[in-house]
């Protein structure tokens, strides 16, 4: 019997590291900083444009405004995904909102079935707040801004200091950006 009472401890002991060990491996959400950053999709020169601050701070805001008219050039999102999974030729964007391809992954994030519209908005991965990017296979964050003027959106960066966040948009696969993470002052 003591060797069975030592087993059941050590099984014990084990149970608990590991859950705190998983519980420790989770990062906490940063305090709110009070801070607003902006990324506007607008017509810049003719084209749509993300534009915004090269870097955004760990707990602020980060609000994601479409400034531009989506009867003439259609809704945008904005979707955070691992920079690998950018499409970057014009083949590779033609080709982008096809079954395995990241575009259509991010409609399948936002509940899209078929020719709809999204049925999850935002669709939220990870922690709350922007910090998951995505894959062909693996959710992220990602907002779409409908097709009335004006739409926006804001949310936390809960993404950690250091981490460079890659966005794009799923209905124009061209249209990218990136914004580094920064610690709060």
């Amino acid at each position: 019997m003591p060797s069975l009472g030592r087993a059941v401890l050590l099984a014990a002991v084990v149970l608990a590291l590991g859950a705190g060990a998983a519980a420790a491996a989770v990062p906490p959400i940063p305090p709110p900083t009070g801070n607003t950053v902006t990324i506007a999709v607008e017509e810049v020169a003719g084209r749509l444009a993300f534009v915004g601050p090269e870097m955004v701070a760990e707990g602020d805001q980060l609000e994601v405004v479409d400034k531009t008219n989506p009867q003439k050039v259609g809704p945008v999102t904005f979707s955070l995904v691992r920079r690998g999974y950018l499409p970057r030729t014009r083949h590779a964007q033609a080709l982008c909102f096809t079954p395995g391809r990241i575009c259509w992954a991010i409609a399948e994030w936002q509940g899209v079935h078929g020719e709809g519209v999204p049925t999850i908005n935002p669709a939220e991965a990870g922690s709350p707040g922007w910090d998951a990017m995505g894959t062909k296979t693996l959710p992220g964050d990602s907002w779409f801004s409908g097709t009335e003027r004006g739409g926006r959106f804001a949310q936390e960066v809960t993404a950690e200091a250091g981490t460079r966040l890659w966005f794009m948009d799923a209905i124009h696969p061209w249209l990218r950006g990136t914004i580094k993470v920064v610690a709060p002052e």
